[in-house]
């Protein structure tokens, strides 16, 4: 029987036995939301994506446990194509911080936070150097913006623009690994904004995403496939497993 490694599937009892060692357990904390990425994809990539991949590093790992991810994030520049659900960045530090804290209070003080979604950036940011302005001994590892790790690690199996982009290449090709009924390719469009790419190299834009697309989304996902998503999924556990694995061996001291 496969381990059991979400939190919420863990009785009271089974969570007990757990955290007889507290040192030894690692949280996963993820955090997704729920916004357009185009019309060719689900609302929901932010939640799926690190939602899987911690479930799988747990699965690979001992004394990993993963906390349900939480659904909804600060995608106030996503508002205007249907439909973000969306907090505000007071909201999200609170939220936040009230998670981080939770996993202290009950003995885990290691813990790795999985961002799925770009707008979610600073307000964890900020909530993480508050919790640990509050409990020094504890130790946080923070993966902010996975797409920008993973996509170097692919290197030229990319076509367009390193994968990259709002339900673009990347992010569709790993939702249709994840949930290939959940992406219509047929309703894929090619919106690469090349002015903005060129801009970025010098300094970061403040945009609304309606400026970008005339769909919700960036990028090329025509050129999406389950053989470039599934290489992603691999690459991607692997890059949360191994600062885990590092992280144990060093006593989570940094």
């Amino acid at each position: 029987m496969m381990k059991k490694v979400m939190l919420n599937e863990m009785t009271a009892l089974e969570v007990q036995e757990m955290l007889k060692n507290t040192n030894q357990v690692t949280a996963i904390v993820t955090f997704g939301s729920c916004e357009s990425h185009g019309w060719h994809c689900c609302l929901g990539p932010d939640f799926f994506v690190p939602s899987e991949v911690a479930k799988r590093v747990a699965e690979k790992l001992d004394n990993v446990v993963v906390l349900p991810c939480v659904p909804f994030g600060t995608s106030i520049h996503y508002n205007r194509y249907p439909m973000s659900i969306t907090l505000r960045y007071e909201t999200e530090i609170a939220i936040a911080e009230d998670i981080l804290e939770s996993l202290i209070n009950n003995g885990i003080k290691h813990i790795y936070i999985l961002n799925g979604h770009d707008g979610n950036i600073p307000a964890l940011e900020i909530a993480a150097h508050k919790v640990k302005n509050r409990h020094q001994e504890a130790r946080f590892l923070y993966l902010p913006d996975w797409w920008t790790k993973v996509g170097p690690i692919m290197g030229n199996r990319f076509e367009v623009w390193n994968g990259l982009g709002h339900g673009g290449e990347g992010e569709t090709s790993i939702m249709m690994a994840l949930r290939p009924e959940l992406v219509n390719l047929e309703d894929a469009v090619s919106q690469v904004p090349e002015n903005v790419i060129k801009i970025n190299e010098k300094v970061d834009i403040i945009w609304d995403i309606k400026e970008l697309t005339t769909t919700g989304a960036t990028g090329d996902p025509t050129k999406a496939s389950i053989e470039k998503g599934e290489q992603m999924l691999e690459i991607f556990v692997d890059l949360v497993a191994s600062a885990i694995e590092e992280m144990d061996q060093r006593g989570w001291e940094y």
